[in-house]
């Protein structure tokens, strides 16, 4: 039985550097959520998340890379209508995205937004990134005038 664990709150943080929090995970996989790469844009957002596999797993399209045991997908978010989509895919032959790599994206050129099942992991990475508060920039330290001599 699959048990996902949805994070009741996610800290804001100005930092750019990978943040993976932890979303769910079962027997096989974990799933987690770079918190620092959600974005939003003409009200669109997107963030990346990495799955994490315990046993490498069978990659049926490319016989150049047999297995992976990671992933990393760049979904965008429609927030007002509550649905999403994947954009990007990279697989990895190691956990962490580490090891050899593909990129998948290609084949992901003709999706579309879909609104997910109820209760289903992508109803709870849809909840998380739309209701996650994007910190605002830092404006930028007002520079004094220079002194004449």
């Amino acid at each position: 039985m699959k048990k996902w664990l949805c994070i009741l709150g996610l800290v804001s943080l100005n930092a750019t550097a990978a943040n993976w929090q932890p979303i769910g995970n079962t027997d096989q996989a974990e799933l987690a959520i770079d918190i620092t790469s959600i974005k939003e844009t003409n009200n669109l957002r997107t963030a990346w998340s990495m799955w994490n596999f315990k046993e490498a797993r069978a990659n049926n399209g490319d016989a150049s890379f047999p297995s992976l045991k990671s992933y990393q997908d760049l979904h965008q978010y429609n927030c007002k209508d509550q649905t999403l989509r994947l954009d990007k895919e990279i697989i990895y032959a190691e956990n962490n995205a580490q090891g050899d790599s593909r990129d998948h994206s290609d084949a992901l050129k003709n999706m579309q937004f879909a609104k997910p099942e109820e209760n289903s992991i992508g109803h709870v990475m849809l909840k998380l990134v739309c209701e996650y508060t994007i910190p605002v920039a830092a404006p930028a330290p007002a520079v004094a005038p220079a002194k004449k001599k």
